[in-house]
């Protein structure tokens, strides 16, 4: 679309270059030269015609039957007033244009068919300024919506994920706040034990230290991911997720999806080692896997899906769904909320990243998961 800058100056040269044929360029009395003049000058103030719509459109109708120059002015000023889609206003100044231009004519002709076709001719142009600046202001009008509207579309999505992803830290603290009540009653019972025991073998006082030790460690980690995520008291009403301790749930969640039909296939590197990913990872791969079945049969029912979770400790655990299409269209869009919350769990829990979009021959959702000794301890 052209700049407002380039269009005033493509109507100033329309007006002028059509002016010049009335013959007002070849006068040499200083008349003559000062109408011109004042037509050059009347054609200036196009770029200000929206401005001041009146003082534009009454000076164009004015200078437009006394400059030769100036003699297509009024058709702008008709089409300014027809943008602003009041219809007595546009009456109005399509009445004044004519009667203006049935006066200049009338005075400059006295052949009656002449002076009747050429004002027929002049009301004509006229009219067609006013219909097409009616036509421009409905475009404007319906483009000014289209934008307002998708401008409230955006911040009410904005509003959505943001109420998405403080709902899931709330669940996310109350989890760890649950989690960490457990661990400090581990604690204490240990230690209760340690201090009224007093016939333990020393093998057995260092087992019980050890496990004191481990404890602690969770303890500190789940303290640490709550001072993160808790900027809200824990939501009451809120479903608390399960407390995945290894990978065998995604398994589990896998065979689930077969017994319903669905076309799923597994290939992991992290299930065949000896020490797999615990929590969190575990907890935040289960939940990847689960929502990439779930958005799977929502948008692409009988798809066959591709689950892979690739990784060893000292570097990242990356899992990937990748359903395929089902050849129907493309899948109806959804609020995205649960993606929003996922990938609020993703970096608040594992400090990961999680990426997902269309390909060529599906959808693929993807979670790279740093995995750690000490954060899986």
């Amino acid at each position: 679309m052209l700049r407002p800058a380039v269009r005033s100056a493509i109507v100033m040269i329309a007006v002028a270059a059509a002016g010049l044929t009335m013959g007002e360029a070849l006068v040499t009395d200083a008349g003559r030269i000062a109408l011109l003049v004042l037509g050059l000058a009347a054609i200036g103030c196009v770029p200000w015609r929206y401005r001041y719509p009146w003082a534009f459109v009454l000076g164009s109708i004015l200078v437009g039957n006394v400059s030769l120059i100036a003699t297509y002015l009024p058709l702008v000023g008709v089409f300014v007033i027809a943008t602003r889609r009041r219809t007595t206003e546009t009456v109005l100044v399509l009445v004044l244009s004519v009667a203006a231009a049935a006066a200049n004519i009338y005075r400059g002709i006295p052949d009656l068919q002449e002076m009747l076709l050429l004002l027929g001719g002049a009301a004509a142009l006229l009219t067609s300024s006013a219909v097409g600046g009616l036509l421009a202001g409905n475009r404007r009008a319906m483009v000014d919506d289209l934008r307002e509207r998708l401008a409230r579309a955006e911040a009410e999505q904005v509003e959505r994920d943001e109420q998405a992803r403080a709902a899931e830290r709330r669940r996310i603290a109350g989890e760890m706040h649950d989690r960490l009540g457990h661990r400090l009653s581990l604690l204490s019972v240990h230690a209760g034990a340690l201090v009224l025991r007093t016939d333990l073998s020393a093998e057995t006082v260092r087992e019980s230290a050890q496990v004191l030790r481990d404890t602690t460690h969770r303890a500190m980690e789940d303290l640490r991911t709550i001072v993160q995520v808790l900027h809200e008291p824990p939501c009451p009403d809120a479903v608390e997720p399960e407390d995945t301790e290894d990978l065998t749930a995604v398994e589990q969640l896998v065979s689930e999806a077969r017994a319903a039909g669905a076309d799923v296939s597994l290939r992991s590197t992290a299930l065949l080692l000896v020490s797999p990913p615990g929590r969190p990872l575990a907890g935040v791969a289960y939940r990847v896997v689960r929502e990439g079945l779930t958005n799977a049969a929502r948008h692409s029912p009988g798809a066959a899906v591709e689950i892979v979770l690739d990784g060893r400790p000292g570097r990242d655990l990356t899992v990937t769904v990748h359903s395929g299409c089902t050849g129907e269209g493309p899948a109806p869009q959804g609020a995205g909320t649960g993606l929003v919350g996922l990938r609020e769990r993703v970096e608040t829990l594992t400090g990961g990243t999680l990426a997902h979009g269309p390909l060529p021959d599906g959808y693929r959702l993807r979670a790279v998961l740093p995995w750690t000794k000490e954060k899986d301890a």
